[in-house]
């Protein structure tokens, strides 16, 4: 098993990862978004067999490695058993090279089937809707019928309402996005990121989908997809829309374009597994499970390669933030970690 960081331009190893077969992660282009963002990024490999794609984060003098998708084999996930070997495998080479302190929250486009020895873990969910085999029907059929309805009544303002897959959009999605982020004090990227992103990924890999009303933007969503599978990245719309099924709509306009690229899977993030009422979570899952989404249930986890280096930098980060006034950061692995899972 090898613990590489590589060039973009020169791995060998993506002669072995064919882009329709694997989600973005495993391909050249997001790997070359990434690096240009200020990561280094590489892969976990087994005999050209078995890829499992990370990046790097660097801080003081602590690396922390992000793993970005679970392991695949030929295009498909490992079962159960071989990713816990995998994954116990990877661990005990990297405590071996003695390069990385920490492998931290992974991403969430997909949950693990198993976790490391000695890892802290935690239940959590993938939501995603099956788009391969199905007509746009069948895939409409599966929305509940308030949502069904509010679409076919923004559909019937035709003359009001144009859905824009264009890149010269991204101006105004930023302006939508931000000012959402800005209201609700949360963080937000630049629009040098999407910027990057765009640029990086390329037509075949990045959608931006605006849907505007009498010529006003009602909100826009940013898409990254292969064959394999689309991940709904970003999002954004005003509040209040002027009309009430716009950004449905706008969801329904998406699942169409990557039902015409032939994409086989539309993954709608993460999803709690816990009880999640009177959180800004239950509207977040509760609007993707109304288009009919399933739930994929898994684990997240996160090691300590290092205990020694990661206590001096759980130590540090606490001393900065009590002398900032700042609570205590809690990630979602130690959040769900004793929750019961309910869904």
């Amino acid at each position: 098993m090898i613990v590489e960081i590589i060039d973009p331009n020169t791995f060998s190893g993506f002669n072995h990862l064919y882009p329709n077969d694997y989600p973005i992660f495993f391909t050249p282009n997001y790997h070359r978004f990434e690096q240009n963002s200020g990561f280094k990024t590489g892969f976990i490999h087994h005999d050209n067999k078995i890829f499992m794609p990370f990046r790097i984060y660097h801080k003081w003098v602590f690396n922390f490695m992000q793993i970005m998708y679970p392991p695949m084999c030929k295009g498909e996930r490992l079962g159960h058993e071989e990713e816990r070997v995998f994954l116990n495998k990877a661990v005990e080479v990297l405590k071996s090279e003695k390069k990385y302190h920490r492998i931290i929250q992974p991403y969430v486009w997909d949950v693990f089937y198993a976790y490391p020895d000695n890892a802290v873990s935690c239940p959590f969910g993938q939501l995603y809707s099956e788009l391969d085999n199905k007509t746009m029907e069948d895939i409409f059929n599966e929305f509940s019928p308030k949502y069904r309805n509010a679409i076919r009544k923004v559909s019937s303002f035709q003359n009001a309402v144009s859905v824009r897959h264009n890149t010269q959009e991204l101006q105004a999605f930023y302006e939508v996005y931000k000012d959402v982020h800005a209201r609700q004090n949360v963080y937000y990227d630049t629009i040098q990121h999407f910027e990057r992103m765009q640029q990086y990924l390329g037509k075949d890999n990045f959608l931006l989908t605006n849907l505007y009303f009498n010529d006003i933007l009602e909100g826009g969503a940013i898409v990254s997809y292969t064959s394999k599978e689309a991940n709904y990245l970003y999002g954004g719309a005003k509040n209040p829309t002027q009309q009430n099924g716009s950004i449905k709509l706008l969801q329904y306009e998406i699942i169409k374009f990557l039902k015409n690229k032939q994409v086989k899977k539309y993954i709608w993030g993460g999803c709690r597994l816990s009880d999640v009422t009177g959180t800004k979570q239950q509207g977040m899952q509760e609007f993707k499970l109304r288009f009919g989404a399933k739930v994929k249930k898994g684990y997240l986890w996160k090691l300590d390669i290092n205990s020694t280096y990661c206590l001096i930098y759980d130590w540090m980060i606490a001393t900065q933030q009590r002398l900032k006034g700042q609570k205590p950061v809690v990630d979602v692995i130690d959040y769900e970690k004793n929750r019961e899972v309910i869904l």
